[in-house]
C-alpha cells in the first residue's frame, strides 16, 4: 500500500487573474506504507531540533508561515528557517519519496476555458489538475508493480473536498468513464493537516515546486526560493503519460454543465 498525500499551492479558486499567484500547482507525494513510521519519526526528530522537545502545541508546519516567519517559525532566525526548509526537502530525497505534480498557468487556463467550454464558463484549476495527477499516480504504481496500490489522502480543510471525492469515485468505478484508475483503491480520505506530518511535508514541497515553475516561466522569484531548485528537480516529476485530450474531454463531460 502507498499513501498518496495531495496538496496544492497558488489556489485562488475561480479567480484566474491574480497577478501575485499566476500559477496553480497540485502535488502528490507517494509514501510507501513501509516508510511511513520511519519518515514520521525522522520528521519529528528534525522538528524537535528547531522547536524543542516536546514540540509546542498546536504544531503545524505550513509553507506560507515558513516563507513569512510566522506561526511556529516566528521565534526562529532566518538562517534557521532556511535550514529547516532544506532539512525537510532532504528528508524526502534521502528516503526516495516520489512527488508527482501538475501545474496550470491561470491566464492561459482562463483563455482555454473560454475557447473550449464557452465564455463565462469557469473551471477551478483544481478540477482540471486532479485527474492528471490521479492518472499519473496510477501509472507510477503500475510501473512499480501490479501489486502496488495507492490510497489518496487530502487536507479536510479544503473547499474542493466534494469535487475530489467525486473525481476519485468516477475514475475508479464509472464504467462509462473514458479514464480509469486500476491501482487506486477505496475512496479519498480527508484529515486535519495539523495532525498529519505527511500533509505538512507535501504542503512545503508544493510551494517550492510552484516557485520553480514560476521561475521556468520567466516570472520573478526570490533568490532564497531559488536555493531549493536543485533539490526540487531531483525530487519532483511532471511526466504526463496520460492522453491529454481524454482528460480534457473527461473534465468537460463530468464537470461542465
Amino acid at each position: 500500500m502507498n499513501l498518496v498525500y495531495i496538496d496544492e499551492s497558488g489556489n485562488t479558486g475561480l479567480n484566474l487573474k491574480d497577478s501575485h499567484q499566476p500559477v496553480f500547482l497540485l502535488a502528490a507525494m507517494i509514501l510507501p506504507e513501509s516508510k511511513w513510521f520511519s519518515l514520521e519519526e525522522l520528521f519529528l526528530n528534525t522538528a524537535k531540533k528547531y522547536f524543542g522537545d516536546p514540540l509546542p502545541t498546536p504544531f503545524e508546519i505550513q509553507a506560507k508561515d515558513l516563507k513569512s516567519g510566522r506561526g511556529v517559525f516566528k521565534n526562529l532566525k532566518l538562517a534557521q528557517q532556511l535550514s529547516f526548509r532544506d532539512d525537510m526537502l532532504k528528508l524526502l530525497l534521502d528516503n526516495k519519496i516520489a512527488v508527482i505534480y501538475m501545474r496550470i498557468i491561470k491566464s492561459k487556463f482562463s483563455a482555454f476555458c473560454d475557447e473550449q467550454y464557452g465564455p463565462g464558463i469557469k473551471v477551478n484549476p483544481y478540477i482540471m489538475a486532479l485527474p492528471f495527477v490521479c492518472m499519473e499516480v496510477d501509472h507510477y504504481l503500475q510501473q512499480s508493480g501490479s501489486d502496488q496500490l495507492g490510497m489518496f489522502i487530502f487536507d479536510e480543510q479544503k473547499e474542493t473536498l466534494d469535487d475530489a471525492e467525486r473525481s476519485l469515485r468516477t475514475l475508479r468505478l464509472d464504467s462509462r468513464s473514458i479514464l480509469k484508475t486500476t491501482n487506486i483503491i477505496e475512496k479519498g480520505f480527508f484529515i486535519d493537516s495539523s495532525k498529519s506530518f505527511a500533509l505538512q511535508l507535501v504542503d512545503i514541497v508544493a510551494y517550492y515546486i510552484r516557485k520553480y515553475e514560476e521561475n521556468e516561466l520567466g516570472l520573478r522569484v526570490s533568490d532564497i526560493d531559488k536555493q531549493t531548485f536543485d533539490k526540487i528537480t531531483k525530487l519532483a516529476s511532471t511526466s504526463i503519460g496520460s492522453n491529454v485530450d481524454d482528460i480534457l474531454e473527461w473534465v468537460k463531460k463530468h464537470y461542465i454543465k
